[in-house]
Parts: C-alpha cells; sequence; structure tokens
C-alpha cells in the first residue's frame, strides 16, 4: 500500500533547509561574516574553538538592528538586502535570501546581542536549535555579537562527518582571508583557541592585507592589474612567475566583491601566463571584477559562490587580457638574493614543487666558500641539474648557431643599459590595528614590510621595467650552459638552451600564424618503423603536421617515410624528432582543440633545435643572443615555463662583501 504524502513538520523543514547553507564551521563564519559586511562594519572579530565545533563567535562595527529587526531576522526569508523580485537581477549586496540566521539558528545554540546608534541600549536574543528560548534588553556596543556554540548538536550525522579541528580551522581561515582581500577597508582579526590566526590592517590598501595573508614574499612578487573595457573593469594583482603554486586554490576572483569560483575565469589566467609557468603550476591571483550586476546571476546556488555569466566569454577574455598586459608591462627577471634567510621565505611545499624556484637556489651555490654549508637538498638540484644537462648533451646538435656568428659582428651593442631598481627597505610608523596593547615592535616589523612592498611594487611597474638585454656585456660562461653578463646594476646569468629556445619558439609562432612555415624536402627520406597506435595517431594528426612543414608518406607494413620537414630544422637528427613528436601526441590523446596540438608540436621542434647545454660560444654568439632574446616576447622564460635569465644585484653583492 503506498505511503500517504504529508506536510512536514516545521522543525525538520527548518533542519533540511539549513544542510543546504550551512555545510560545515566555514558556512557559518561566511554567512555571519557577510552579513557583518553588509551591515557597513568597519572591523570584523572573529573568535573560533576547536575548529568551529565548539565555539564561533563574529562582532562587528555595523549598523546593528533594533528589537523588531532582530526577532524578524530569525525568521526564514526575512531580509533587508531585497523587496521584490526584480531586485533579484541587480543584487549588490553579498546576501539576500534571508536564510543565514535562522539556518544557523536551527542546529545550534546562537546568542545575538545588538545595538543600533539612535538607541541607548540594545537587544538579546537566545535560541536554542531554532526555539527562541530568550528576548530582553541588554547593554551592548554598536553593532552586532553572534555566538554560535555547540554546531550540529541535534544533527549528530552531520556533526559525525565534520573533519578535525585543523581541518575546519584552515576552512575558515580560507573563507577569512578572501574576504579580506575583497574588503581591505575593514580591520578583520580571526582567533583560534584564542591564538591569531589572521590580522588586517583595514587602511584601504589591498596590498597591505596580501602582506597580512600571504606574506612578504609573495607579496613582493605581486604585479598590480588595472584594465577595463566597455563592459567591465578588472583591478587586483597577480604573482611573478617565479611565485606559483601546484593548485588553483590561491586564485581568488571577486565578481562586484563577492568570492566566487569560475572554472572559465581560472583557464583565462592560465592562458594569459601561457609558457611563463611550467605545467601544473599555477599562479597567486586577487583580482576583482566591476561589471553590471544585470549581467550576473548570483541566485543559482544557496552558498552564492557559483554564479552564471550571460557573457562568460567576454568576462574570461578581459580578465586573460587584462593580466597579460600586466606581465608585459612588468619585470620578470627573478633577482636572487644571496642572503639565505630571505632566499628561503617562500614555504617548503611549494618551494620544491616549483621548478622555477629549484632554479632559482641552484644559482645560490655558485658563490664563494663562505656559502658552502648549504643544505644538502641543493647538492641533490646540482646533481639533478647535471644529469639533465648531460642528457641536453647527448641529444641532437644544431648548426643554427654558426648563422647566429655570421650575423653577430653587425650588431651594435649600446653602450649603457636602462637603470635597474633595487627594493629599498625603510622603516615608518604603522597604526595599531585593534588593541593599543600590541607590541610597538610587532608594528613596527609589519611597517618596514609594508613600506617595501609598496616601493617594490613601484618599481616593478616603471615603464623602463623590461631590462635592455642587448646593453648587457657578456662576461663568459659557466660550464658552457650559462651566460655571466653585466650590467648596470649587478650580473646576469642567462641559461643559454631556454634563451634561445623562447628566440625559436617565437619564431615558429610567428611564421605558423602567418602560414609561412616552409617545407624543406629531404633528398633521402628518414624511415621510420611504427606501432600500430603511433600510425593511428599520426593519420589522426596530419593535417595539423602538414600545416608545419612536415611530410609522411606510408611505405607499407608499419613503415611511413619522412618526406620533409619544417626549413628551419631540417639540420637536425629527423627520426628522433619524428618520434618524440609522435610520442608527445600519444601521451596527450586526442585532442579537440588543434591549437593545443600545435603549440605542443613547435615547443618540441623548438627545443630540439636550440642551443644545447655545454656548447661553447663565443662573445659575439653571446651578444647575437642576448640582442634576439631581446626583441624576442615573453623573453623571461622558456615555452616549458623555466626562468632564461636571473639577477644577482651589486647591492646584494655590495653586502655580502661588507661594504655597506
Amino acid at each position: 500500500m503506498p505511503k500517504q504524502i504529508k506536510k512536514l513538520p516545521q522543525e525538520v523543514v527548518s533542519k533540511i533547509a539549513a544542510g543546504e547553507v550551512i555545510e560545515r564551521p566555514a558556512s557559518v563564519v561566511k554567512e555571519l561574516v557577510e552579513n557583518s559586511i553588509d551591515a557597513d562594519s568597519d572591523k570584523i572579530e572573529i573568535k573560533v574553538n576547536n575548529g568551529g565545533k565548539d565555539l564561533i563567535q563574529v562582532i562587528d562595527t555595523g549598523y546593528g538592528m533594533t528589537r523588531e529587526d532582530a526577532e524578524l531576522a530569525l525568521e526564514r526569508h526575512a531580509t533587508s538586502k531585497i523587496t521584490e523580485a526584480n531586485d533579484l537581477f541587480s543584487i549588490r549586496s553579498l546576501g539576500f535570501r534571508g536564510e543565514a540566521l535562522p539556518s544557523i539558528a536551527a542546529i545550534s545554540r546562537l546568542t545575538m546581542k545588538t545595538r543600533t546608534e539612535d538607541k541607548l541600549g540594545g537587544t538579546l536574543v537566545k535560541i536554542n536549535g531554532g526555539e527562541i528560548k530568550k528576548i530582553e534588553d541588554a547593554g551592548c556596543p554598536i553593532g552586532t555579537n553572534i555566538i554560535v556554540k555547540d554546531l550540529f548538536y541535534n544533527t549528530p550525522v552531520r556533526y559525525k562527518y565534520l573533519k578535525t579541528s585543523a581541518t575546519e580551522i584552515r576552512r575558515i581561515s580560507d573563507i577569512v582571508n578572501r574576504l579580506a582581500l575583497a574588503y581591505p577597508e575593514i580591520t578583520f582579526k580571526l582567533s583560534h583557541n584564542q591564538k591569531k590566526v589572521l590580522e588586517t590592517p583595514g587602511n584601504g590598501n589591498l596590498m597591505d592585507t596580501i602582506l597580512s595573508v600571504y606574506g612578504k614574499e609573495v607579496a613582493k612578487s605581486m604585479i598590480a592589474v588595472d584594465y577595463e573595457d566597455k563592459y567591465m573593469q578588472v583591478s587586483g594583482y597577480v604573482s611573478k612567475p617565479n611565485i606559483s603554486r601546484a593548485s588553483k586554490k590561491h586564485q581568488s576572483f571577486f565578481i562586484n566583491r563577492r568570492y566566487i569560483k569560475s572554472r572559465a575565469l581560472s583557464e583565462a589566467i592560465s592562458k594569459a601566463y601561457h609558457t611563463l609557468l611550467a605545467k601544473g603550476r599555477h599562479p597567486i591571483a586577487i583580482l576583482t571584477i566591476k561589471l553590471n550586476p544585470v549581467l550576473v546571476d548570483v541566485n543559482v546556488h544557496p552558498t552564492k559562490m557559483e554564479v552564471n555569466f550571460s557573457r562568460e566569454k567576454e568576462v574570461a577574455s578581459v580578465l586573460q587580457n587584462g593580466v597579460k598586459e600586466a606581465l608585459s608591462n612588468a619585470d620578470l627577471i627573478p633577482e636572487v638574493k644571496l642572503n639565505s634567510k630571505d632566499s628561503t621565505a617562500v614555504s617548503k611545499k611549494d618551494s620544491q614543487d616549483s621548478k622555477q624556484q629549484q632554479e632559482l637556489e641552484l644559482t645560490k651555490k655558485r658563490k664563494f666558500s663562505s656559502e658552502k654549508n648549504k643544505k644538502k637538498s641543493q647538492k641533490k638540484e646540482k646533481s639533478t641539474q647535471k644529469t639533465t644537462n648531460d642528457n641536453q648533451d647527448k641529444s641532437i646538435q644544431t648548426d643554427q648557431i654558426n648563422e647566429t656568428k655570421e650575423s653577430s659582428d653587425r650588431i651594435n651593442r649600446k653602450e649603457s643599459a636602462e637603470e635597474l631598481k633595487n627594493g629599498i627597505e625603510k622603516q615608518s610608523k604603522q597604526a595599531d590595528y585593534f588593541q593599543k596593547r600590541e607590541q610597538s615592535n610587532e608594528k613596527e616589523k609589519k611597517n618596514k614590510e609594508s613600506v617595501a612592498i609598496k616601493e617594490s611594487q613601484s618599481d616593478y611597474n616603471k615603464d623602463d621595467a623590461t631590462k635592455s638585454l642587448s646593453s648587457f656585456l657578456p662576461l663568459g660562461q659557466i660550464h658552457n650552459t650559462y651566460i655571466i653578463a653585466q650590467g648596470e646594476d649587478g650580473f646576469y646569468i642567462v641559461d643559454q638552451h631556454a634563451a634561445h629556445e623562447r628566440i625559436l619558439y617565437n619564431e615558429l609562432m610567428e611564421k605558423f600564424k602567418q602560414a609561412e612555415i616552409k617545407s624543406q624536402s629531404l633528398l633521402m627520406p628518414v624511415r621510420l618503423e611504427l606501432t600500430n597506435p603511433e600510425i593511428e595517431i599520426l593519420e589522426e594528426n596530419s593535417e595539423h603536421l602538414k600545416n608545419l612543414g612536415f611530410e609522411f608518406e606510408a611505405f607499407g607494413g608499419q613503415t611511413y617515410l619522412v618526406r620533409a620537414v619544417p626549413n628551419l630544422l631540417h639540420k637536425l637528427d629527423i627520426k628522433e624528432l619524428c618520434l618524440d613528436i609522435i610520442d608527445n601526441l600519444l601521451d596527450k590523446g586526442k585532442i579537440q582543440e588543434p591549437t593545443e596540438i600545435i603549440e605542443d608540436l613547435l615547443v618540441i621542434m623548438s627545443c630540439r633545435g636550440a642551443i644545447k647545454s655545454g656548447k661553447s660560444l663565443v662573445p659575439g654568439e653571446m651578444e647575437s643572443l642576448l640582442q634576439q632574446l631581446e626583441e624576442s616576447g615573453n623573453q623571461h622564460t622558456c615555452p616549458h615555463g623555466r626562468p632564461t635569465i636571473i639577477h644577482f644585484s651589486k647591492k646584494e653583492l655590495d653586502k655580502k662583501f661588507k661594504r655597506i
């Protein structure tokens, strides 16, 4: 017999609805802090115990609520943010559903104190599991103070699925960090078990907030983004390529200051950094997109972290263009600090994961005997680099460098380099963010970092940020692998293979775009014996390969002949080059986007054609290489994302030799 349909009791309905909005302690913090932001608070303090399982307290300095509003706020779908359906199409506040407070109250023991500016006294409300226990007048400061205890005490199944306190506080911290980055004019303070986790100045300066959230090393490596078109404006910061992470979780996107998650925007960032980062590495990004609220629908998910754009492609395109412009105007040459304390400021995990960071660590070994006692990990890196270089020595050599040598004498080097910049650290006063009892030396330390970062940022964004590589004076080679060159402010080390690889890649890409890659027929066809999967992938991509100048011909059975190759590469080991290309296509599988195939093939071609490690160069060849690198775009990294050049400033050398 079928069961009779019954209307659920209000208690059950409340718990079901709460489950949609409140998934864990971080959800409580997010909803309460967003309410505080909507209330025009200039200070928000969050106190958490046991990962939020036992206690979550949010104190703000907003405009507060009257007794009537406090009672009404605990009812579902009661809100001051919207009044009619049309308001959903132009939402400017963070909250608007009227679900947060009643949802939290339904699964916890909640106490709220609140007072408006025009009242001498405030209101106290106590509610357990959705049932109001007390409402009375109470003395309290202007603003709202909400205490949430025993979260999920009446829904034990939900409580059972909570993670450890350490995991829950990390999620809470992540939410607060992003809200702080979206609202740098608000002072945020987060503590866990009475220990400070985060404190931001609330002075309206986003860079100071980045310093509080990410620390000095990241803050000094950020590049300002400021770009707009007729539909929207993009502003914020992105990290230089030498500072990257293994995941995209450090990318924060704000639509009209609302934090959202968007695969399309993350993909736009990846495209902007194309060939500037190694595969699997992602930049840090804090970007705000301002656009007409009509163009974005935030009413698609209870948590409001997912949105729908009416013009998603246009938004992603503007974001990509803005970041690319910022990167093109910035000085991306990494500066190596000779002080080991500075050089290890980045977290160990990310340093080990990052190939760029390994390259920077490797250069520190080229120091005098006073730097002998380095970590064993550096020795391992040096060994790894040597193995890589040996493998490159065994790869097929190209005589393109001879052509470079012939033209090098026609290049006139400039007699002086553009003036290079140093980071300057000064000491100044900084306001006490929260309480006068803060120790003065703590304030002084933070202020020194803030001033240094501001000055460093101003250096990065000057018009002459990109160094004139052709004006450098080549002094020689290190292990026939790295060119060492003198500039006006210190010296530079250039990876000759990576630099030439970038030059060739850009040249090949430009010729491909202009349909100018010419095919060179081979006097003697090269014979390839292929497996069935290799034959299938070759046939599948034959049109792409033909556009790049390759010509393959089936010769019966498993045999294929290479009849022609791109004219730039006809002097290489053709068999090895073609097998590498086929292997890469097999690894990738069938790719729907043809540009991905083309780019991968061009990377292989440029890598094979570039000067190898171990190749001795004369001064004229070094000068020519630097000249070509300067004329090339994205000259700071090779197509794989490895750095082509690093900088040792004269100031750092003077410090090391005790001159200053």
